[in-house]
């Protein structure tokens, strides 16, 4: 019996565009060029293995929560329904899916492919099968796949959309997933035909079985590969490029001035961004040391100055920002309110009382074994931005008589020092999730340690674990509303990682050929490149002008 349905169906009808174009009036054809920062482009489809190079592209997820909307838009799968405990989730496919050779998507592809991640563990992406709740996934007909949950869970289909859905006739065959590259790629996504790869640039087209009636618009998308940021500014005026998703110094100057018409950018608030601190070191694992840490930040002029006013300073220490803002507890906010406040000689005096002190009139402070506190914060190459805030940060730190490094690494060596905790302190971001829960799960829930950069601060208790675990046993708001509220207590009592600021959406587009992108006058959706949901939204909507 599965009468409650917690999702609804579908509702099938005319598709029309974002903008309310009706879509047969759309004109087929034209590339969408965008940037991708990284080292080059090698010939491999596997999408985990690929970061978020292929999600939403290649491979269509399930269904797409929209965080902008309160929406939930339904991909591959036409309904999602619970059962009356919430122990199973009932996912209905589409009618007459297909991959991108023609064959039937069926049931038994979701199946298999959620399986499959039970034995490639790399692959689960938000733990379902380690975190011991989920029993099996099995196809009970050509439509239908079943979750089978030990307990009760609301929160679990908000997974979902994390995991690729592959051909079984394709990857069941294969030995090593974790090395497959998946060199004949099929996928159910609206780009599935590999035109081309070369070091610096890839092209994929049009999926000829793609469920939605002439979509894509768009024929080909094209990714270019750029070394960082700043070469991403010169290829969006020059054209080269028409969708950015990076930072861009004084954007209104030097990307729209050149062409008002035609270049545009949208900055609504996204994550929140924190410097990251490991607890299980000293002086770290001094709460007192923590909270000067933070109070020694000027948030506000580290926005004005090294990130050009763009992103929101965050001045809320219970682990959430501006995305989530009607999720916010003003109380705990007011409350705690003094540990984001910029005191410098409250920071001074916190240190003092954690027995760091100057021992040798060097300027600064020393443990009290006689050795210098001194470390490093860990930053990506090439995220100028971010450089800049963390130059700021040593600046305040020097203040208060605290040595601190800008540590720039590249992207391997700051993916592994967040996942293995081996950083001392680093800037990072904090989950963007259908339900602030999901954040606190990635900070704190002791099943994610050394798979998420979020967890690895030391801070976790089977307590937390069980209060982040009781929120997906109900579907009462008013109870979700008090586990939430507790648990930005306990982010705020014990201050694993330090609030900066809510991060600005980075989106800039050119609309001299391309329309249909989402903007302040039309939010269809949070413009995201890096995030296969949103994205897949995005390239629906797009057509040539």
């Amino acid at each position: 019996m599965h009468s409650k349905k917690v999702l609804a169906s579908l509702v099938c009808g005319l598709m029309l565009t974002a903008n309310g174009v009706v879509a047969d009036e759309i004109k087929q054809g034209g590339t969408l060029t965008v940037p991708i920062i990284g080292t080059g482009f090698v010939e491999n489809f596997n999408p985990y293995t690929t970061k978020d190079l292929l999600h939403g592209v290649m491979f269509e997820p399930l269904l797409v929560f929209n965080n902008m909307t309160g929406k939930t838009e339904y991909r591959l799968a036409k309904s999602v329904e619970y059962s009356d405990d919430l122990k199973k989730v009932y996912v209905t496919l589409r009618d007459g899916l297909k991959w991108s050779d023609g064959s039937a998507l069926t049931a038994n592809d979701v199946a298999f492919s959620f399986n499959m991640t039970k034995d490639a563990a790399a692959f689960d992406q938000k733990g379902i099968w380690s975190g011991g709740n989920l029993v099996s996934v099995t196809a009970s007909d050509a439509k239908t796949v079943v979750f089978e949950l030990n307990e009760a869970d609301s929160t679990f289909v908000w997974s979902l959309p994390a995991y690729h859905v592959v051909p079984e006739k394709v990857w069941s065959k294969v030995e090593d997933l974790t090395i497959f590259t998946n060199p004949d790629p099929i996928g159910s996504g609206p780009m599935t035909s590999v035109k081309y790869v070369n070091a610096q640039q890839m092209e994929l087209c049009r999926n000829p079985h793609y469920y939605l009636e002439n979509r894509p618009y768009l024929d080909c998308l094209t990714y270019r590969s750029y070394n960082d940021n700043s070469q991403i500014q010169p290829a969006l005026m020059k054209g080269e490029i028409d969708w950015g998703s990076n930072f861009i110094a004084d954007v209104e100057n030097t990307f729209v001035k050149a062409n008002p018409e035609n270049h545009h950018f949208w900055y609504p608030a996204n994550d929140a961004i924190h410097l990251y601190v490991n607890t299980k070191e000293a002086p770290f694992d001094n709460l007192q040391v923590r909270q000067a840490l933070s109070v020694a930040l000027d948030r506000e002029a580290i926005v004005d100055i090294a990130a050009y006013g763009y992103p929101t300073a965050n001045f809320n220490v219970g682990g959430i920002g501006e995305l989530y803002s009607t999720h916010i507890s003003k109380d705990v906010s007011e409350k705690y309110k003094e540990l984001t406040q910029y005191n410098p000689e409250k920071a001074k005096a916190l240190l003092d009382e954690a027995g760091l002190k100057d021992r040798n009139g060097d300027g600064f402070r020393d443990m009290p074994n006689g050795e210098t506190v001194e470390f490093d914060i860990e930053v990506v190459n090439g995220w100028t931005d971010w450089i800049q805030v963390v130059q700021m940060v040593t600046e305040y730190y020097e203040e208060i008589g605290i040595k601190a490094n800008v540590k720039t690494v590249d992207w391997a060596v700051y993916d592994k020092s967040l996942k293995d905790s081996e950083y001392k302190m680093s800037i990072n971001w904090s989950m963007v999730a259908t339900n602030p829960i999901l954040a606190y799960q990635e900070y704190f829930s002791t099943s994610r340690i050394g798979k998420t950069w979020h967890a690895g601060h030391g801070i976790n208790s089977p307590e937390i674990d069980k209060l982040i675990d009781s929120f997906g046993k109900t579907n009462e708001p008013a109870q979700q509303k008090e586990i939430l509220d507790e648990l930005q207590v306990f982010t705020a009592e014990n201050l694993p990682f330090i609030p900066l600021f809510s991060n600005p959406t980075w989106f800039q587009y050119n609309s001299s050929k391309i329309a249909g992108w989402p903007s302040e006058d039309n939010p269809y959706v949070q413009p995201v490149w890096y995030d296969g949901g949103k994205r897949v939204l995005i390239l629906n909507n797009l057509h040539l002008k």
